[in-house]
C-alpha cells in the first residue's frame, strides 16, 4: 500500500487529486494539508466528499508530512514546491509536483516565464511526468514534474504523429482551451 500525502489539498488541483487518490485501491491517503482549512474535516470543506474522505486538513509541517507519507504530492502555486523539494528528497520521499517548478530541465526557461528558481540542482533529476510517453523514467524517479493541461493536450496527440514521421515539427500550430 502506497502512503500518500497531498500538500495543498483544498485547492482546485489538490481537491481533485484527493478524490482520485482516495478511490485508488493501492493508495492510502495519510495526510491532506491546507493552510486555509487546517483543523477542518475535508468533507466539511468539500461536502461532496462526505463519507469518502475521512481526514482532517492539517497545517503543513515537514515532519507531519514525512512521518506518515512516502509519496508527497505538491499541489501548490508555482515557487512554493521548490522550497520543499530539497528536504523532502533528503528525507527519502518521492515527490510529484503539480506546479511548473520541476517541468523544465533548464532553469533559464523556467525563469523566463516565472521567477528565479531556487532549487536548480534538482532540475536534471526531475522527470517530466507525461506517463504515456515516459513510463519507465517515471517508475524510477524520485521527483516528477507533472505536466500542465495545455502541454498535455498538445503533446499526447502530436508525439505519435511526429515519431512516425507523419507530421513535420515546423508545420504545427496549437490552440488550446481550458475550462
Amino acid at each position: 500500500m502506497i502512503r500518500a500525502g497531498v500538500v495543498g489539498a483544498t485547492g482546485y488541483a489538490g481537491a481533485e487529486l484527493v478524490r482520485i487518490l482516495t478511490g485508488h485501491p493501492d493508495v492510502k491517503l495519510t495526510i491532506a494539508t491546507s493552510r486555509q482549512y487546517a483543523g477542518e474535516a475535508f468533507e466539511n470543506v468539500f461536502p461532496s466528499m462526505a463519507g469518502v474522505v475521512n481526514l482532517k486538513c492539517r497545517e503543513f509541517t515537514m515532519d507531519g508530512v514525512c512521518n506518515i507519507a512516502d509519496n508527497v504530492f505538491l499541489a501548490l502555486p508555482h515557487k512554493l514546491p521548490m522550497t520543499y523539494v530539497p528536504e523532502l528528497l533528503e528525507r527519502g520521499k518521492r515527490v510529484i509536483d503539480l506546479s511548473a517548478d520541476f517541468r523544465f530541465k533548464d532553469g533559464s526557461s523556467y525563469e523566463a516565464y516565472y521567477q528565479p528558481h531556487t532549487a536548480k540542482d534538482f532540475l536534471d533529476e526531475a522527470v517530466y511526468g507525461l506517463c504515456e510517453i515516459y513510463p519507465e523514467q517515471i517508475k524510477n524517479s524520485r521527483l516528477i514534474g507533472n505536466p500542465g493541461c495545455y502541454p498535455t493536450s498538445v503533446l499526447l496527440p502530436l508525439i505519435p504523429l511526429l515519431r512516425s514521421g507523419i507530421l513535420d515539427l515546423h508545420s504545427i500550430i496549437a490552440d488550446s482551451k481550458s475550462g
